[in-house]
């Protein structure tokens, strides 16, 4: 059996919704056949104490106290910033012009010069990039969104599944 390629991932957060994507990380090898594998390699806060229990509970290798430290590791791939909004572009334009890939809760940003500024800069480092939207990739989402294309489901659902739409 081939080993799947690992992806060391790095998260920026670890209350609420850094408890969900830390659940999800180690969901994705029962629910998705992927080319790629998430290691939950290392979470940031700025509350040692917090940050640290944290990653003992959620199963981080490890954890910082400054999340530019985690940018700035050589064995981290991918950023997930589940901060609060108003921090997502900072980190975000850093972890590109790092060369990691960035995944962000939502909202994005706080504007739309925020979100051009955060674009441009993945652009320019050339890494992939994507926004949360939780059930874009559960099984009862991607079976309406396929219903809608095969016809058998009318366009109108899409007020009432908006993550159809997808690319």
């Amino acid at each position: 059996m081939k080993s799947k390629r690992q992806i060391r991932v790095g998260m920026v957060g670890y209350r609420l919704m850094g408890r969900a994507h830390s659940h999800a990380y180690r969901d994705v090898p029962f629910y998705f056949d992927t080319e790629c594998t998430p290691v939950m390699q290392a979470i940031a806060g700025r509350n040692e104490e917090g940050v640290k229990k944290a990653a003992e509970k959620l199963g981080w290798a490890s954890y910082e106290t400054d999340w530019r430290r985690l940018i700035e590791r050589e064995d981290i791939d991918l950023i997930d910033i589940v901060t609060p909004n108003d921090t997502h572009a900072e980190i975000a334009i850093a972890a590109a012009e790092a060369g990691k890939h960035v995944f962000c809760e939502k909202p994005l940003a706080l504007d739309l010069e925020q979100a051009k500024r955060m674009l441009e800069a993945v652009n320019k480092a050339g890494v992939t990039h994507m926004i949360c939207h939780n059930y874009r990739f559960s099984p009862a989402v991607q079976f309406a969104k396929k219903l809608i294309e095969e016809g058998r489901l009318v366009e109108s659902i899409i007020f009432v599944l908006p993550s159809c739409r997808i690319g």
